[in-house]
């Protein structure tokens, strides 16, 4: 064999290494122009799965929408005075306790739930007697039960954590042991909180809400420019907050 022709046999050899190693690493015809299918057809690049459609643990929180929520939670109730109208006595104060009690809700549109709301809390009476500033226990047994209709939504939806706001109107029971001339006044709640969920049916609920409730009503002169003066009714309230945490139920 010449020369020539040993230098012609390398070279074509050479490029059938070249072209085997290209084939190697190039990706395949059918999948530049698509994504082949067992009928011989193809998916354009439009048609591959979204990323977002994974079955990761992401994925599981964005697809779970629940219909309906039930929780059951401890904490405290504080602050709020009842007014009242007497020589000796001014308010008698709420003293802060432990509360506890269930919220139970329904989807009413995506990320928005409506909830009823129960809680009790078991507290001390104590009059402020004027004469001498200092606060009287009168019971230690009074049990003030909140029932509230509330909406509450969800902020973030598609994440673990879920911040919300809350908000509703309601009554509160004063079982105030015959101390009070009243039992039932109506009051509202607003606050916000957060969910965190350890899996989608389940989750910690922490939150925070302003409670007032009217208690007892005076009467005072208002006068108007227009109108002239005339005696009109006040609602006094007493200005409670709540700070709750407990497990909510998610399916």
């Amino acid at each position: 064999m010449t020369t020539q022709t040993l230098g012609l046999v390398r070279i074509a050899t050479s490029m059938i290494s070249l072209a085997g190693l290209f084939t190697m690493f190039s990706p395949p015809a059918a999948q530049s122009q698509g994504e082949s299918q067992s009928d011989g057809s193809y998916l354009s690049p439009e048609q591959y799965p979204s990323p977002a459609r994974s079955s990761g643990p992401a994925g599981k929180f964005n697809r779970f929408e629940p219909k309906y929520e039930f929780s059951l939670f401890l904490g405290s109730r504080f602050g709020g005075n009842i007014a009242l109208n007497t020589p000796d006595v001014d308010y008698l104060k709420i003293n802060p306790s432990l509360n506890w009690g269930f919220n139970a809700g329904a989807r009413v549109a995506p990320h928005l739930f409506g909830e009823f709301m129960w809680n009790r809390q078991t507290t001390t009476l104590s009059a402020h007697d004027i004469p001498t500033n200092q606060l009287v226990p009168l019971t230690n047994h009074a049990h003030l039960d909140m029932y509230q209709g509330s909406l509450l939504y969800e902020i973030w939806a598609s994440s673990r954590i879920r911040p919300f706001v809350v908000g509703g109107i309601g009554v509160t029971h004063f079982d105030s042991k015959g101390i009070l001339s009243f039992d039932n006044r109506f009051s509202y709640n607003l606050g916000g909180g957060v969910k965190y969920l350890f899996a989608p049916p389940l989750a910690l609920r922490a939150e925070l809400r302003w409670s007032p409730s009217r208690t007892t009503s005076s009467s005072t002169v208002f006068c108007d420019p227009f109108l002239g003066c005339f005696t009109t009714s006040v609602s006094s309230h007493a200005e409670q907050w709540q700070a709750n945490i407990g497990i909510e139920f998610r399916f």
